[in-house]
């Protein structure tokens, strides 16, 4: 039976207009969210140069947003079980409005780190959120079209990053384009507190309040089932390296590899990240249809997942082993493969109760974010290093994303592997229950 609140019912599943509605508000706030974390591929340029940064600084500045995300991800998962979407993403989002200021005003690196690491806390919840409201409140069938649909729009948020941005960067500068983001922020703020039925927010019952106020850390036992489990092992390294590589890379080292590789200047580098994410659209929009069509054909989500998983390495391979020349056609072919991540991570939670759903979902997100943390640091510092070591920016650069790669390619190896290292009671199965609506 659907939870309710004493003066309304919300019919479950839900559809129509309000679930049109409640799209929408989670939509516009994950585009924001993926939005920033790309924006400072574009302006990293003007950073570098108004704050005379080194790389490792840019990339450590940079994933300070991952590190806001990262920590915010154990409290997550159990927020959203026990006060639901509604409440938990409207006050997050308003650590990422105060950390937009910060970033808008700041003029020291330290200052800009913090509102960097801000804004990551404030958006940590903005696509676990509405997985885990989607999870209670609609059909089944629709859990593979309306993650598509987010990362559409989160894709989208990324696009407007981009060639919009670089214009407007020459008028508005880069702190006036953070004040735009500021009052964006605010409308997603209200849309999620007053769009969302307050009717669907999860009933406390009075043995969990009872269990909270004499074990006020009891919650946390429920990520133990999920940590220990084959499931979890068997993605670790393909949640840190490829998924957390990706997007490390795609927020700030392509813009990097596109200005010092291939050469572009910033208006051609704009344009080729535009491209690159008008592509992933294209790739989550085609995997809102595939996989139930080969569902039907007896092929797994997961398996066509892995095997995209796979393809994306090999064009990744390529792009950076390759001639240069090639680049940029197979970082497209790459960021097409790569938008099976996100199928991954939907199949993921299913393998667990969805009383404890909140927990799965933010448990497999901590592997991604934990991950762009090591990359999209870890790019910089190799960078930095080689660079002291004699070689030129190019070839330090190149040869950190082959170090990248290979971490990829055994993580790949290793998704493969596991069940058949791991002990096959390790792996959970989904339990079948009812929904708790």
């Amino acid at each position: 039976m659907p939870r309710h609140s004493k003066t309304h019912i919300i019919a479950f599943p839900i559809q129509g207009w309000l679930g049109i509605r409640v799209f929408i508000c989670f939509a516009w706030a994950y585009l924001l969210s993926y939005g920033i974390r790309a924006i400072n591929a574009i302006i990293a340029p003007d950073l570098i140069a108004e704050l005379h940064i080194s790389n490792s600084t840019l990339g450590a500045m940079s994933a300070a947003y991952f590190v806001g995300f990262f920590l915010m991800q154990i409290p997550l998962g159990h927020w959203l079980d026990q006060y639901g979407s509604r409440k938990s993403e409207s006050f997050l989002l308003l650590f990422s409005v105060v950390g937009a200021v910060i970033f808008a005003m700041a003029d020291q690196i330290l200052i800009l780190t913090l509102g960097r690491c801000l804004i990551g806390m404030g958006v940590s919840a903005c696509l676990m959120s509405a997985f885990t409201y989607y999870g209670r409140w609609f059909r089944p069938e629709h859990q593979g079209p309306l993650a598509s649909a987010m990362l559409m729009c989160g894709t989208a948020g990324a696009m407007l990053m981009t060639i919009p941005v670089q214009m407007a960067l020459p008028i508005m500068g880069w702190r006036g384009i953070f004040w735009v983001l500021v009052i964006f922020l605010l409308i997603a703020v209200l849309g999620i507190r007053f769009g969302i039925p307050k009717a669907t927010d999860p009933i406390t019952s009075s043995s969990t309040e009872e269990e909270k106020s004499t074990k006020p850390l009891a919650w946390l036992q429920g990520y133990i089932p999920i940590i220990k489990s084959g499931n979890f092992l068997q993605m670790l390294p393909m949640g840190v390296f490829n998924q957390g590589g990706f997007y490390a890379i795609q927020t700030l080292w392509l813009g990097t590899w596109y200005r010092d590789v291939l050469q572009l200047s910033d208006s051609s580098v704009a344009s080729h990240l535009f491209t690159l994410n008008l592509v992933l659209l294209v790739g989550y929009a085609a995997n809102m249809f595939i996989p139930r069509i080969l569902n039907k054909k007896g092929i797994s989500t997961f398996t066509y997942a892995g095997i995209l998983g796979g393809l994306s390495v090999a064009m990744e391979f390529f792009a950076v082993f390759l001639d240069p020349e090639y680049s940029s056609f197979f970082l497209l072919l790459f960021s097409l493969a790569a938008t099976s991540f996100i199928l991954a991570q939907s199949v993921f939670s299913q393998f667990f109760p969805s009383s404890i759903s909140g927990k799965a979902s933010t448990s497999f997100n901590m592997l991604i974010f934990g991950g762009a943390i090591i990359v999209q640091w870890g790019i910089g510092f190799f960078i930095d290093k080689f660079m002291e070591h004699g070689l030129d920016k190019v070839e330090a650069l190149t040869l950190a994303f082959k170090i990248m790669i290979l971490c990829q390619v055994a993580s790949y190896i290793w998704m493969w592997l596991a069940p058949y290292v791991l002990k096959p009671s390790r792996f959970l199965m989904r339990v079948t229950e009812e929904p708790n609506h």
